[in-house]
């Protein structure tokens, strides 16, 4: 089904907000539609009329339309009005991952959530790289921290690389992966994503002041390698390989564990064995004395 199949006409909003945060190329707004808010992403109107970009809003819809993800913000409808084509999407209450860390930075020095974050993260590329889409322009700007729960959002498909259509995407020069950066487009794919990720988590440890747990470092190291071949294929790869490390690093640390307790307790056994065999000897001294001085 194409995108035009799905455009509406435009719709009666009982409320219009428009937004701080703006993009290059479109206009935000919070709107309200039944008593239900919605985000309204709109193309600025110097743009309007601009087929590549009208293009794009087509390819973000029908992209985002058939991903089903926790962590992907979930798409409602292509629409166009007399101000030109705009997309209308879940509402999400929250912070971008540069507010968060701006106004938390705390939060990331505990490993569990910074584990969480890398893990949502991941999973919510894994449903785009299952459907042959990759995201291509992973920044924390595009990437919400949900108030409740502090839950993965990935927001903003508009760049992202998929079949049906040529190459439209955008690059943010400090974390885009180098074939991204030299336009390599027969290198782009979902490890171009993997690279993306890599540097957020290095981004967010630099930001924070925070250390992370040796098996994430190791995965890290692997996420921005130089050359697409020696990263991960995928994000389900990575995923697979960081429950691996986790259980590994679990059970040797439980291992590590049970061996000082077992040291602890046959020194503590020894010692009163010791004791004990002291206390005998000390005895039997005391009965030796006694027996000569009588």
């Amino acid at each position: 089904m194409l995108a035009s199949d799905f455009i509406h006409t435009s719709e009666q909003f009982e409320k219009v907000e428009l937004l701080q945060r703006q993009g290059s190329t479109s206009l935000s707004y919070r709107v309200r539609l039944k008593g239900k808010d919605y985000f309204m992403k709109q193309l600025r109107p110097e743009h309007k009329d601009n087929w590549r970009y009208r293009v794009m809003f087509h390819k973000e819809f029908e992209v985002g339309n058939r991903i089903e993800s926790d962590y992907i913000v979930k798409y409602v409808s292509l629409n166009e009005n007399e101000k030109g084509i705009y997309l209308l999407l879940e509402h999400i209450n929250g912070l971008t991952l540069e507010e968060k860390i701006a106004k938390d930075p705390k939060y990331f020095r505990k490993t569990k959530h910074l584990r969480k974050f890398f893990i949502q993260l991941m999973k919510g590329l894994k449903a785009l790289h299952d459907k042959h889409v990759a995201y291509l322009d992973l920044k924390p700007d595009n990437i919400l921290i949900t108030q409740i729960n502090n839950d993965v959002k990935i927001i903003d498909l508009g760049f992202c690389f998929e079949d049906h259509y040529g190459y439209t995407a955008g690059t943010n020069s400090q974390f885009a992966a180098p074939e991204l950066q030299s336009k390599n487009r027969e290198k782009f794919d979902a490890r171009s994503d993997i690279y993306a990720v890599g540097k957020i988590m290095l981004y967010i440890q630099e930001k924070c002041q925070g250390r992370q747990p040796h098996y994430l470092r190791k995965i890290l190291e692997k996420c921005t390698q130089e050359l697409p071949e020696n990263r991960y294929l995928n994000a389900d790869e990575a995923l697979r390989d960081i429950r691996f490390r986790r259980n590994l690093f679990l059970c040797i640390s439980g291992f590590t564990l049970a061996l000082v307790i077992f040291v602890l307790i046959a020194t503590i056994f020894i010692q009163q064995h010791y004791l004990k065999s002291m206390q005998e000897e000390i005895e039997a001294l005391e009965e030796q004395v006694d027996i000569t001085s009588n």
